[in-house]
This record gives C-alpha cells, structure tokens and sequence, in this order.
C-alpha cells in the first residue's frame, strides 16, 4: 500500500481503494478524493505471482477461485 500511495503522490494515476487506508494523506492534502459517479463502472483485475516462490494451498485455492469467477 505504500508505494502505490508514493506513485499516487507524484500524480501516477488513481485507486479506488478503501477511505480507511488513505485518511491520513486525505487530511494532510496530499491525497485527493475524486467525485465520481461508478455505480456502474467496470475494472480490470491483474493478480501476479512469482511461479517460482511456495505457494500457500490457501493462496492456491483463492486464485483458483478467483480464476473460475472472473472468467464466467
């Protein structure tokens, strides 16, 4: 979460994230909230893992199901 709040600072794109995590940095002003209307908006989902680094059968099992639901 910190280097996207880094990379959000210098003006490297937008989030949607969860107002908890950014509450401070929206007080301080470093941070703006945009004003949108996304009720019907659409996003795209990237997961990346190293192939090579132990993969806990719990992480397993959620890209697995996450795999199953984004492609239906």
């Amino acid at each position: 979460m910190k280097s996207m709040k880094t990379c959000l600072k210098m003006g490297i794109g937008i989030t949607i994230c969860p107002e908890i995590c950014v509450q401070k940095e929206v007080a301080a002003n470093d941070l703006i909230k945009l004003k949108w209307n996304i009720q019907d908006a659409e996003t795209s989902v990237i997961m990346i893992w190293h192939a090579q680094k132990w993969c806990s059968p719990l992480l397993a099992q959620f890209l697995k199901l996450s795999e199953e639901l984004i492609s239906n």
